[in-house]
């Protein structure tokens, strides 16, 4: 089999958390394959949509100017890798996802979670000096 993880060269993916979770859902996919039928269509649907939904909201948070409609998305984006780290961590205890694939995700998910959360913070910072600024014009 081809291996079609996503390269830090890939001209669809130039941002650097669009392009890991990218990889995360190449390896995600090709794991759910190999859960049981009942698991594939059960936590495995679910983690799937979960990770494409974050990836809609990073790519929405990379649209939007500065202000809350952008910490809205990166919010969700948050919120939801989270949601999809716990079922992942679900998927291994409930022996669906082999430790192997759950090896390899461990760093990539723990570089996403930096990534997010320094987006976050600046983004919130982003929205706090806007709104700094939009008192002081007011006054």
């Amino acid at each position: 089999m081809q291996n079609n993880i996503p390269t830090k060269d890939d001209p669809y993916s130039p941002i650097p958390v669009i392009h890991e979770l990218t990889r995360v859902y190449t390896i995600l996919h090709n794991a759910i394959r190999d859960f049981p039928k009942q698991e594939k269509f059960s936590i495995g649907e679910m983690m799937e949509k979960i990770l494409l939904e974050c990836i809609e909201s990073c790519f929405l948070g990379t649209t939007m100017p500065p202000g809350s409609y952008k910490l809205h998305h990166i919010a969700t984006a948050s919120a939801k890798f989270d949601a999809l780290k716990l079922f992942i961590r679900v998927s291994v205890d409930i022996h669906c996802m082999k430790e192997q694939t759950y090896t390899k995700l461990i760093p990539i998910l723990g570089d996403i979670g930096k990534m997010l959360g320094g987006w976050l913070n600046s983004a919130k910072k982003g929205v706090q000096k806007q709104s700094l600024i939009q008192n002081q014009n007011q006054t």
